[in-house]
């Protein structure tokens, strides 16, 4: 009797054996089903990651975009500061040529009289008439081109002239009269015949001739 008993408890036993194990084992696949959830949020900050690495690496193309826009305005620059071309020299006929158009519109404006206000002599205004140009032109660094001419008073003496320098600065590649000046005066020597005097001289401007 004791045997059947202990018979019937060993088969129940081997019976709830296999059960027990197979709760237990789920009851750890279900603890394992929230690790797994565990490891999605692992894989998040993964993403996060990622996606760190893409703004890192957009930031790196916009850095080097902007190396790229520099360098190109470098090379702008560069080509900005040799695209000028050297400056053109003047000759002779060149700076006689814009002085005559130069005298020969404001004679025309004055009807035939070339009119200077002389800024160096209270402003007393000066009615002429163009005779010639003096030879040579010439040119003084840092101050342009100039030549002196001979101008008679209108209603004095054949031999009562003034001598007005005229200065010449580029324009492009043009020569424009910028300045105009009375250099020599026209005085009676003791002898009683006209003379030029001079307001100033070139001896330090060091003027050099053109040709």
């Amino acid at each position: 009797m004791k045997r059947s008993l202990f018979l019937a408890v060993a088969g129940i036993a081997l019976i709830a054996l296999p059960l027990y194990a197979a709760d237990e084992h789920a009851g750890k696949a279900v603890t394992g089903s929230e690790h797994p959830g565990v490891a999605a949020s692992g894989e998040h900050p993964g993403q996060e990651h990622a996606g760190s690495a893409a703004s890192q690496e957009h930031a790196g193309k916009e850095h080097a975009g902007q190396a790229a826009t520099k360098e190109h305005a470098g090379q702008e620059h560069a080509g900005q500061e040799h695209a000028g071309k050297p400056a053109k020299e003047f000759t002779a006929v060149d700076i006689k040529t814009a002085m005559n158009a130069h005298i020969e519109k404001i004679q025309k404006d004055g009807k035939g009289v070339f009119k200077l206000v002389d800024k160096d002599k209270n402003n007393q205004e000066l009615t002429l008439k163009f005779v010639k140009i003096h030879d040579p032109v010439r040119k003084i660094d840092g101050k342009g081109y100039f030549a002196c001419t001979d101008f008679q008073v209108v209603g004095g003496d054949s031999d009562q002239l003034l001598d007005l320098d005229f200065w010449l600065n580029p324009q492009g590649d043009k020569l424009i009269v910028t300045e105009t000046k009375v250099h020599k005066d026209a005085v009676k020597n003791t002898s009683g015949k006209w003379e030029k005097k001079e307001r100033y001289t070139f001896v330090n401007d060091k003027p050099v001739e053109v040709k």
